[in-house]
């Protein structure tokens, strides 16, 4: 584990989304073909998807296996489009590496174990809302 952390990379976008009664970022988010496109990214092990409404902010965090699979998807134009979308503003990205051993010891034990997502999903009766 402690290898695949030292070769993981992070990518921390934000953003402001201007919202409106025919624009749901909600529903746009749910939207198959999108899904597929996002699922579908080489080396793209999750995007946490973000939301802070009261500020207007959206974002995601995505962790990829190793750099060139980041930089990869920096080249492609993914993020470009999307920051170019007529409601999306103020689009930003860094790029982070992780500290294994600090991450390791820092690790709440058994909170990330065999299969990462089915620990974090929420409970079926929650899944619809999403």
């Amino acid at each position: 584990m402690k290898d695949r952390l030292s070769k993981l990379s992070v990518l921390v976008v934000r953003y402001k989304y201007d919202l409106r009664a025919d624009n749901d970022l909600l529903e746009l988010a749910q939207d198959d073909s999108m899904l597929k496109t996002w699922s579908s990214i080489p080396g793209l092990g999750v995007k946490f998807a973000l939301a802070n409404p009261d500020a207007n902010e959206y974002g995601g965090v995505y962790l990829f296996e190793d750099s060139a699979a980041l930089e990869a998807f920096l080249a492609s134009p993914l993020l470009t489009e999307w920051g170019a979308h007529p409601d999306v503003s103020e689009l930003t990205y860094d790029r982070y590496q992780v500290f294994p051993d600090f991450t390791l010891k820092t690790m709440k034990p058994d909170y990330i174990h065999g299969n990462f997502i089915k620990d974090l999903a929420p409970a079926a009766s929650n899944t619809a809302a999403l």
